[in-house]
């Protein structure tokens, strides 16, 4: 007899963008979908029968009636909806979801959430760490499966008893759409003009500010290069970088909020990916990958995951500006080298990014904790 899910995360777009297979695929089983999110904007899966619902999940720092609204928000609609199957993405609807869910719904619900990512959870000090390692253990107690993109996030959390190992599930990135982001032929394009570009959150440790050191050093050897960054401002985040800054960057073009990404990344020569932000596997990795595109980045967890170094792009290590600036010059001098990298990057993605095979092993967990879906 189909059920009910409901899936939870900071944004709409998060789920729009990587998980709306896998929410068709409930909905072609007949199961009713209710999407709960911090936003009420407009989304490309308002053209599917769902319910949508607004929980004011708070971003950045601990904001505790904040957090006691989005708990109330959430465990209303477990009330209201009752459903069988609770999917939790990001950290406040990870813990303030799985509480809400296990104490209105008891033992009739399954959770399963997934960590995309700690950000920069590990960087305010003794005080939030201690906080969020407290809601962590809490939630994923509650919990019937934690899914985490990367090994280093899955051992942190075993390490420190946040989750039992085996509750756990390892299951690589949100994957891609091979088909939208397809490859790209780039052996005919002008070698002296290339084009390096970032997709990214106006934050400082997603590598902004490092974009545009690499930027002006490459530029002095490569007058005709062209850096594009792409992405918003979140004025409210601890870490947020001021448009106003990166506009005033001369080595640089800032286009703003870039909604096709796929026609920004066909532009491409080279993804330069300085950040050092604790993702998950980062998205704009894989869907660089996919187009046949390499990468440049430092070795970091969530990236590493992402990129076979010497293979389909260059890791470096963290914060070492100059070994980036080699990279990404040996990569940017020679044509076949750029090209064989891109070319591995793509049977990478096909390997492990094809988002129907993420959307498979999402179903084996489903089944596994007795979802007939």
């Amino acid at each position: 007899m189909p059920g009910t899910v409901l899936f939870s995360a900071n944004r709409v777009y998060a789920l729009s963008n990587s998980r709306r297979q896998l929410i068709e695929h409930f909905l072609d089983a007949q199961w009713r979908v209710v999407i709960a999110t911090a936003d009420r904007t407009a989304s490309p899966l308002d053209d599917l029968p769902i319910h949508r619902a607004y929980v004011p999940f708070q971003r950045g720092r601990p904001a505790p009636l904040k957090e006691w609204r989005a708990y109330k928000s959430m465990a209303k609609l477990c009330r209201a909806w009752r459903p069988d199957l609770v999917q939790q993405f990001h950290p406040r609807p990870v813990v303030l979801g799985s509480l809400a869910a296990r104490r209105e719904l008891g033992k009739s619900v399954r959770i399963v959430n997934t960590i995309t990512g700690l950000g920069n959870m590990l960087d305010g000090g003794t005080i939030r760490t201690t906080i969020a390692a407290l809601g962590f253990r809490r939630a994923l107690t509650a919990s019937d499966t934690t899914v985490f993109q990367n090994p280093d996030d899955r051992d942190l959390f075993i390490r420190n008893k946040w989750a039992a190992a085996q509750n756990t599930r390892l299951i690589t990135g949100s994957g891609v759409d091979l088909d939208q982001f397809a490859f790209v032929d780039r052996s005919r394009r002008n070698n002296d003009s290339p084009t390096v570009v970032l997709a990214t959150r106006l934050i400082a440790k997603k590598g902004v500010p490092e974009f545009v050191s690499i930027a002006n050093r490459i530029r002095k050897r490569w007058p005709n290069a062209t850096f594009l960054l792409a992405g918003e401002c979140e004025a409210a985040h601890p870490d947020a970088i001021q448009e106003e800054w990166v506009q005033s960057q001369s080595d640089i073009e800032y286009v703003g909020h870039e909604a096709d990404i796929t026609s920004f990344l066909h532009r491409a020569d080279l993804l330069l990916y300085p950040s050092s932000y604790r993702e998950g596997v980062p998205r704009i990795v894989m869907e660089a990958a996919a187009t046949g595109l390499p990468t440049v980045a430092f070795d970091v967890p969530g990236v590493r995951e992402a990129i076979q170094h010497g293979i389909s792009g260059r890791l470096v290590p963290q914060s070492d500006l100059d070994a980036m600036t080699v990279a990404v010059n040996d990569i940017l001098s020679s044509k076949e080298l750029r090209l064989s990298l891109g070319n591995a990057a793509r049977q990478l993605a096909e390997q492990s990014f094809d988002v129907r095979s993420v959307q498979r092993q999402y179903l084996d967990v489903y089944k596994q904790l007795g979802i007939a879906i």
